[in-house]
């Protein structure tokens, strides 16, 4: 599979991703919306229940004060059949004097002897029923005159409101904290609010702040009240009902899109291995390759040699042989050595070491390929520390391969600088030069195995990619660290941390 076609992949399973997140998150603002309407159909309903019961209540209050006949009970023997509408009026017009206007609050019928209707009333209309004859006294009588002109406050009992509300809200499952208040036409004002209106005032001083209204005593041709309400914690109400719905659409939606980034991420990383493999497969090829072919000359030449009895010269192609096979050794030894530190099987042989002496020496072994390029090395010793506790080996592996990453990584003239200066219960150890440097994505990896630089040519710089990871693992067995940084085009600077005593490290 192509780099290409995976990323084309990679990008179909996020668009189709994003896709049924953005389904999920439709969906759950539709419930919202939904549930935001069936809660106001749900408030209205209960509004409406409440100013018809609070209109009843008031109805059935003030006929009581005239003595008249209760819903569903049988009328009174001395009530005539027939009322006449004007009979009311004039009736009302004679006994203003005597009628006490409603109170809510304190409620005192008129003596039981006092009839409003007399049986010689003439041209009048068939009164059928008790709920007959109360329409026509709540029509005629209580919205015409009785309670025409009785403020507000005294009609409507706020504790009543408060039972009412509550039991109907609750019936309607609006089940959250509100803020109401009674609204007086005629005075401009709020003449009954409830604590929690009193504690949000100053957010709740006007009708309009209000959502949800409701007319009380809507039988009446003027408007004379409305019951203000609203509901604080609304939105907070309702998204918990979908609170479970959310989070269990967020979880499963994080489940997917991590498994398929985590399986990405795998595959990707599995590619990168496999050409860094194939990478390190060539150049040991490459690397072997050369001193194998050099060897076979060698043989050859030393053949003929003996035969003639050169052995002078021959002597000059068995030590290419060694070189050449000492050569392979140290590359097979690296491969072994990265293999041990894998498995933690890696042995460390701890002593005391001179630090500015063993620099020195691996300083010489590098000195003569560097100066073949017209270039030099200093080295600046600031430690006042003059041993460490280190294996020598390993110690003395890792001064060559940063020096020789610094060689190799600077093609003309290599300004190589080695500073050492004193640390935290240790020693600091920076390896400068002057080379290619290191791009910001790059640094990322390049203490991973086989990992490489590219130049352009698999083989213009020889190598395994093993050196820098094998130099962060010996670091990291001796519980110190490793930095770098590197601007390209400007070069790099490599600086190991190393205790002065070791401490056991698992690598």
């Amino acid at each position: 599979m192509s780099k290409r076609t995976l990323w084309l992949i990679i990008a179909g399973m996020s668009l189709a991703l994003i896709g049924i997140f953005g389904l999920q998150i439709y969906s759950i603002y539709s419930n919202y919306k939904l549930n935001s309407e069936l809660f106001d159909n749900n408030v209205h309903a209960a509004l409406d229940h409440v100013v018809t019961k609070l209109e009843q209540a008031e109805i059935e209050q003030t006929a009581a004060q005239f003595d008249l006949p209760e819903p569903g009970s049988s009328i009174h023997a001395d009530i005539a059949s027939e009322v006449q509408v004007e009979a009311i009026h004039s009736t009302l017009r004679r006994d203003t004097a005597q009628i006490k206007p409603y109170s809510s609050v304190d409620i005192k019928p008129l003596p039981s002897g006092k009839k409003l209707f007399k049986k010689e009333i003439a041209k009048s209309w068939k009164k059928g029923s008790t709920e007959v004859f109360l329409t026509q006294f709540k029509t005629y009588f209580t919205y015409h005159s009785v309670v025409k002109n009785t403020p507000v406050e005294k009609r409507v009992s706020l504790k009543m409101v408060d039972h009412l509300l509550y039991q109907e809200l609750q019936q309607k499952g609006v089940h959250v904290s509100y803020a109401y208040g009674i609204y007086a036409v005629n005075q401009d004002t709020f003449v009954q609010t409830n604590q929690l209106y009193k504690q949000h005032k100053k957010k709740y001083g006007l009708p309009k702040s209000f959502k949800y209204k409701a007319k009380l005593f809507p039988s009446t041709k003027d408007s004379i009240a409305t019951l203000f309400i609203d509901f604080p914690d609304k939105d907070a109400f309702i998204w918990r009902g979908l609170l479970l719905h959310l989070i269990l659409s967020i979880f499963f939606s994080a489940i997917i899109m991590f498994g398929f980034y985590y399986t990405a991420f795998i595959i990707l990383h599995q590619k990168k291995l496999s050409k860094m493999k194939t990478d390190f497969l060539n150049n040991m090829t490459h690397e072997f390759k050369t001193p194998i072919a050099t060897i076979s000359l060698a043989t050859d030449a030393l053949k003929n040699l003996i035969q003639n009895q050169q052995l002078e010269k021959a002597q000059k192609f068995i030590h290419i042989i060694k070189e050449e096979n000492s050569r392979m050794d140290n590359q097979v030894g690296k491969v072994l050595q990265m293999a041990r530190i894998e498995k933690k099987e890696l042995n460390l042989n701890i002593e005391k070491i001179d630090v500015k002496e063993t620099i020195e020496n691996c300083v010489e072994k590098i000195l003569l390929q560097v100066e073949q390029k017209s270039g030099q090395i200093s080295v600046d010793y600031q430690a006042s520390c003059a041993e460490i506790e280190v294996d020598e080996t390993h110690f003395t592996n890792i001064i060559n391969n940063l020096l020789d990453n610094a060689n190799k990584y600077s093609p003309d003239k290599p300004q190589i600088k080695i500073t050492v200066t004193d640390a935290n219960k240790g020693i600091k150890i920076a390896v400068e030069d002057k080379g290619e440097g290191i791009s910001h994505e790059a640094r990322k990896f390049i203490f991973d195995q086989f990992y490489r630089v590219p130049t352009g040519n698999v083989h213009n710089i020889k190598g395994f990619g093993l050196g820098l990871s094998y130099v962060k693992a010996i670091v990291t067995a001796h519980a110190g660290n490793i930095e770098v940084k590197s601007e390209p085009g400007k070069g790099s600077i490599f600086t190991v941390f190393l205790p002065s005593h070791f401490q056991s490290q698992i690598v």
